[in-house]
């Protein structure tokens, strides 16, 4: 790997996390908890498993995630009778009325984001970006 290669990665990686940062100091929650929120806004009912595969999230990341969700009573979890290994979530009505009271916030924080950039610049972003979660899929 030469030097613009590690700058690349590297680069990558600080870009991911001031995201995170800059979404949650203006949504008022993580970037991960959001999306398992608004699946749910959209997916009434899913077990853990969907959820995970939605998202693409790592089933324990999930669990960790779920619980805080659950503690701040954002998210009810149920184990399903027919099988106790399958748990099922869903939205609380604090969680409905916070995805709802979020959602103008986390769509102004998505244009302010991209602002200013090209239609040409995002296509080209989105290109090496999708190449990069596909190699990174295929080497793990």
């Amino acid at each position: 790997m030469n030097d613009r290669e590690r700058t690349l990665l590297q680069q990558l990686g600080r870009t991911f996390r001031a995201m995170h940062c800059a979404f949650e100091a203006e949504v008022g929650i993580p970037l991960p908890r959001w999306r398992i929120l608004h699946l749910l806004s959209e997916r009434p009912c899913a077990t853990q498993k969907e959820i995970s595969l939605a998202l693409s999230m790592d089933p324990g990341a999930l669990t960790r995630q779920m619980k805080a969700l659950e503690a701040d009573g954002l998210v009810a979890r149920r184990s399903m009778p027919e099988d106790n290994r399958l748990t099922v979530a869903s939205l609380t009505a604090k969680g409905v009325e916070f995805v709802s009271n979020t959602l103008p916030t986390r769509k102004a924080f998505s244009r302010s984001a991209l602002e200013g950039l090209t239609a040409e610049e995002i296509s080209c972003t989105m290109k090496t970006l999708s190449f990069l979660e596909e190699r990174f899929r295929s080497d793990s």
